[in-house]
């Protein structure tokens, strides 16, 4: 299913914006910490340094917000 992603840096600023459609895959980088906010939770699979992430935890609505730090 498709998702949406925005990842924004420490200073503010979006590193990564993007709609993204089912086994797309993609990465992102910036000055942590990273806050991150992804559409469509339940259909998103996320990696943090090479390991899994269970964004459903940090879900409401099916949107999950969360910020990842070093």
């Amino acid at each position: 299913a498709e998702s949406w992603v925005e990842v924004t840096d420490a200073s503010g600023k979006v590193v990564f914006k993007q709609m993204m459609t089912a086994g797309q895959t993609s990465s992102a980088s910036g000055a942590p910490p990273l806050a991150i906010v992804i559409g469509r939770a339940d259909a998103t699979q996320l990696l943090i340094k090479g390991k899994p992430f269970d964004v459903g935890t940090h879900a409401r609505n099916n949107v999950a917000r969360f910020t990842v730090t070093p």
